[in-house]
C-alpha cells in the first residue's frame, strides 16, 4: 500500500489517509511517501510498517539500529532531534491549552543522547523456527519482532540478552507457544545499574519448566560477569509480566543504582526508572520547582528516588508510597535519614490527614499514568498548601489533572517536559501550581 504521510499520531507513528481509513506507520515523516507493509486492518485504520521510502524527509538521520521498520518500539527512530523535540513539546502543549491562562510549555530538556539510554528491558520470547527470538510486539499486533542488540538499551544490557537468547538455543530450553498451549519461557526481564555495569536479569516462566530454566539462570550467571543475579519469575498470565511469584536462582537479589548522589536497592519487581540520566534532570527540575521549607508531603514515593533529595531541602518530608515492595525498601531507606516519614497507604486515602496534621508548604506528586485520584483532588481542596509540583509520565495525564486542579484553585506556574524516552513519543512533565489567592 503506498501513502502519503501527513503528520503524526500521538504515539509517534506517521498518519495519512488512504480513502476513507487513516493509515498509521511507525518510523514514517510527515511529508513523505512510502509503500507500506500492512500488519494490520480495522473499520476505520491500516497499521503498518516501512517496506520502502519512495519520497523522503530531507532531516531523516542516520542511526546505528539494524531493526529500522521491522521493530516498531522507537517510531521517531529517524527524525532528527529538532524534529522530535517540536513533536513533543507540541504534544505538551496541546494538553494544556484548554487551561485558561497556563503558560506556554517550556522546550523540551533532553540529558544524554538517543542510544543507550534504557537500563530497564521487557522482551517476549518467542521460537518460531529454530532459534529463540527475543523481541517486543509490533505496533497492533500479537506478532514478536527481533530486536536483538537494540542500540536503546544500556550496552550491558544488550550484551546480556543476547547471551539469554544463546543460552535458551545451547541447552534446549522450552519456549512458550500461546497458539498451541506450549508451556516454556515466555518473558525476560533485566535491568542494569548505570552505577556499576550489573545487571539484574529475570526469566517469566510456567511452572512446568522452572527447572529447565532454573538451570539456565545459574549458567548464565556463571557465563556473563556483569550478571550479578538471576530469578525465575512464575508465569502469572495474561500481561502481569512481573505479578508470579519469585525464584531466587544465583548472586545477588538486588543491584545498586545511584541517584542524584543516593544509592537505592533494586530488585527485579522494583518499579524505579529506566533512564538514570533523564532521571536525575527529572527530579532536579521538581525539587527546583518545590522550593525549600519546614514540610513537604511527597505522594507516590515509590522507593525514594526523589524523597531522598527532598530531604535535603525540607526539615520534614512525609513520604507516602501504597505498593508493599516498594513501601518497605522506602522504610528501610529512611533509617538513614531522620527527617524522612513514611506512610504506607493510599495517597488519597490519608493525603487530608497527612495535610491537617502540621502546616505544609508543598505537595509533589509523581502518579502513575492514570494520574490522580479524586481522593487526592478532595483533599487538595479541603487542605491544599499554596503549592504543588506535579510530575506527569504522559501528556494525556497532565490533560486530565491540570483542568481538576484548576477547579480546586491552583494556578499553573510553569510546565517543564523532560525527554525520558529518545526516539519514542513519550515525554514527562513537571509542573507547578500555586494556590490562586481570593479577595
Amino acid at each position: 500500500m503506498r501513502v502519503t504521510i501527513e503528520d503524526r499520531n500521538d504515539d509517534g507513528r506517521g498518519r495519512g489517509r488512504v480513502g476513507s481509513k487513516i493509515v498509521l506507520v511507525s518510523q514514517a515523516h510527515p511529508g513523505e511517501t512510502v509503500t507500506m507493509k500492512v500488519d494490520r486492518t480495522t473499520r476505520g485504520t491500516v497499521q503498518g510498517r516501512v517496506a520502502r521510502v519512495e519520497v523522503a524527509d530531507p532531516a531523516r538521520i542516520e542511526h546505528p539500529c539494524d531493526h529500522a521498520f521491522h521493530c516498531t518500539g522507537c517510531p521517531l527512530l529517524a527524525a532528527a532531534p529538532a524534529d522530535e523535540a517540536a513533536f513533543k513539546q507540541a504534544r505538551v502543549a496541546t494538553a494544556v491549552e484548554a487551561i485558561a491562562g497556563a503558560p506556554v510549555p517550556g522546550e523540551v530538556r533532553r540529558p544524554g543522547g538517543p542510544f543507550g539510554w534504557r537500563h530497564f528491558a521487557k522482551q517476549v520470547v518467542v521460537r518460531p523456527k529454530a532459534r529463540a527470538v527475543l523481541g517486543s510486539y509490533v505496533a497492533g499486533t500479537h506478532q514478536v519482532t527481533d530486536n536483538r542488540g537494540c542500540p536503546v538499551l544500556a550496552p550491558p544490557l544488550a550484551d546480556v540478552l543476547s547471551a539469554v537468547g544463546n543460552l535458551a538455543d545451547a541447552r534446549e530450553v522450552p519456549v512458550a507457544d500461546p497458539a498451541s498451549e506450549r508451556s516454556g519461557l515466555r518473558h525476560v526481564v533485566a535491568r542494569c545499574s548505570r552505577a556499576s555495569g550489573e545487571v539484574l536479569v529475570g526469566l517469566v516462566t510456567s511452572e512446568e519448566t522452572v527447572d529447565a530454566v532454573r538451570g539456565m539462570a545459574e549458567a548464565l550467571h556463571e557465563a556473563e560477569p556483569s550478571v550479578a543475579g538471576v530469578h525465575v519469575l512464575l508465569d502469572a498470565g495474561g500481561n502481569a509480566i512481573l505479578a508470579g511469584d519469585v525464584v531466587h536462582c544465583a548472586g545477588l537479589e538486588t543491584i545498586s543504582e545511584v541517584v542524584l548522589g543516593h544509592r537505592h536497592d533494586v530488585g527485579i519487581k522494583t518499579f524505579f526508572q529506566v533512564n538514570p540520566d533523564a532521571a536525575e534532570t527529572l527530579f532536579r527540575v521538581a525539587m527546583e520547582a518545590a522550593g525549600t521549607g519546614a514540610r513537604v508531603v511527597e505522594g507516590h514515593s515509590g522507593i525514594g528516588a526523589l524523597t531522598w533529595p527532598l530531604s535535603e531541602r525540607f526539615e520534614q518530608v512525609v513520604a507516602i508510597e501504597r505498593a508493599p515492595d516498594s513501601a518497605r525498601t522506602l522504610a528501610t531507606g529512611a533509617a538513614r535519614y531522620p527527617n524522612v516519614a513514611v506512610v504506607e497507604d493510599d495517597v488519597g486515602a490519608c493525603l487530608e490527614a497527612q495535610l491537617s496534621a502540621a502546616p505544609t508548604d508543598v505537595v509533589v506528586f509523581d502518579p502513575p499514568r492514570r494520574g490522580l485520584d479524586e481522593a487526592t483532588i478532595a483533599a487538595l481542596a479541603a487542605a491544599g498548601p499554596g503549592r504543588v509540583v506535579l510530575l506527569s509520565c504522559d501528556p494525556s495525564t497532565l490533560a486530565r489533572d491540570l483542568p481538576r486542579l484548576a477547579a480546586v484553585g491552583y494556578g499553573v506556574g510553569d510546565i517543564t517536559p523532560i525527554d525520558q524516552f529518545p526516539r519514542t513519543a513519550h515525554v514527562e512533565t513537571v509542573t507547578r501550581l500555586d494556590r490562586e489567592m481570593t479577595a
